[in-house]
């Protein structure tokens, strides 16, 4: 188990041969050996050395039916992340749902199952491996490479590295975990790896509130200063577990907003499904709309205080309300000059939960793809599927 307050996104340089090839081709566009050659800055005989390597443990597939007109042999045959042979599995716990994911080695999810928990038990870890058996058996012929463990730590009174061991003996994988805001925020960097150049700052908002910050040093790049916003001040009255009142939880977290419209007579029972489903009230949308401006008014001063280059919004609380997202950007911009701070939304929506954790669990794919892989000969890789696991096989 392995687990760091920084997520290393992007290792550029510093990483080995195979992760740096592996690195500039994993977004899923097929490349040419000489196109990586030219991304890397490696020989030409080093990448079609490692290219050869990682074609035959099924990280990488060849697509010749890609190829240019005029070009023959493999140096002109692009090469392209191997979808079939292997996935990771993700869990996301979250306050009142888990999720359990599947993705190839895009980090694209290819299945995902949630199961909907009282927000004071603690996470059903046999529930969880069930769970991702019965996603494994779908898919027929992938093999599981690792596990990423994602979580609010703190805000569910969680051991991680406990939660982590208990899942790596129930299913026999490798497990790496960490913060889902960190999580979150490494999930939207790597899909935003081109252009994102300096400081990115991302703003989560669902159940739990908090930030995360992206540095992309050129030869590196790291997730890291993650922060909570669970007490951040607003001012409002509303009164918190720790005593004080006003705290962005319990002012514009998705419990609260589900509590106030129920409260309010709007909708029949305090969650925000049910808030969703009458969005169209004009009163539920004024509580939305109070609720935006309050998120924006936080987002707006953190931006002030951490400085970045442009920032990102992530969570059901900013994706779950496309109406009233000018809101949040017209109170965000009250604490500085219109524009002077690009705001943008994350592309994910309500899938995010699933991409984060299966993020975290590409990691070891990440750090090295040769070494994740399961211990077979290269013949043996090309023809045998791979080990699976004890209870999630």
């Amino acid at each position: 188990m392995e687990s760091s307050p920084m997520i290393t996104v992007s290792r550029g340089r510093l990483g080995p041969t195979a992760a740096r090839v592996f690195e500039e081709i994993r977004g899923g566009v097929a490349l040419t050996r000489d196109e990586i050659v030219a991304g890397t800055g490696l020989s030409v005989a080093t990448v079609g050395r490692t290219v050869g390597q990682l074609v035959s443990a099924r990280i990488l597939r060849e697509r010749p039916d890609l190829a240019t007109v005029g070009r023959n042999g493999r140096p002109g045959t692009p090469v392209e992340p191997d979808p079939t042979a292997y996935v990771v599995v993700g869990v996301h716990l979250g306050r009142r749902i888990t999720t359990v994911a599947l993705a190839d080695l895009t980090g694209r999810v290819v299945a995902q199952q949630t199961a909907e928990h009282p927000p004071a038990a603690g996470p059903d870890l046999d529930e969880i491996s069930r769970l991702a058996a019965e996603l494994l058996g779908s898919l027929p012929g992938r093999s599981p490479l690792s596990l990423g463990l994602v979580a609010p730590w703190g805000e569910l009174d969680l051991d991680p590295a406990r939660v982590a061991a208990e899942l790596h003996e129930l299913t026999g994988l490798d497990v790496r975990y960490a913060d889902h805001i960190a999580a979150v925020a490494a999930t939207e960097f790597l899909n935003r790896r081109r252009g994102t150049g300096g400081v990115t700052l991302y703003v989560y908002a669902r159940d739990t509130l908090g930030f995360a910050v992206a540095v992309d040093k050129g030869a590196q790049t790291e997730v890291s200063r993650v922060g909570s916003l669970t007490h951040f001040p607003t001012g409002s009255g509303a009164a918190c577990p720790c005593g004080r009142t006003g705290c962005l939880q319990v002012t514009a977290g998705d419990e609260a907003l589900a509590r106030t419209a129920y409260d309010a007579g709007l909708v029949a029972e305090p969650e925000i499904e049910s808030v969703h489903r009458a969005q169209e009230d004009p009163r539920v949308l004024a509580l939305v709309r109070e609720r935006a401006t309050v998120l924006g008014q936080a987002v707006g001063q953190v931006r002030d205080m951490i400085a970045p280059d442009r920032v990102v919004l992530v969570g059901q609380a900013f994706t779950g309300w496309p109406p009233v997202l000018v809101d949040v950007v017209a109170a965000a911009e009250r604490f500085a000059p219109a524009g002077a701070v690009p705001i943008s939304f994350t592309r994910f929506g309500a899938g995010i939960q699933a991409a984060a954790a299966s993020t975290i669990g590409l990691g070891r794919i990440y750090d090295d793809p040769l070494a994740a892989v399961p211990t077979l000969t290269r013949s043996a890789r090309a023809t045998r599927p791979a080990a699976t696991a004890r209870r999630v096989s």
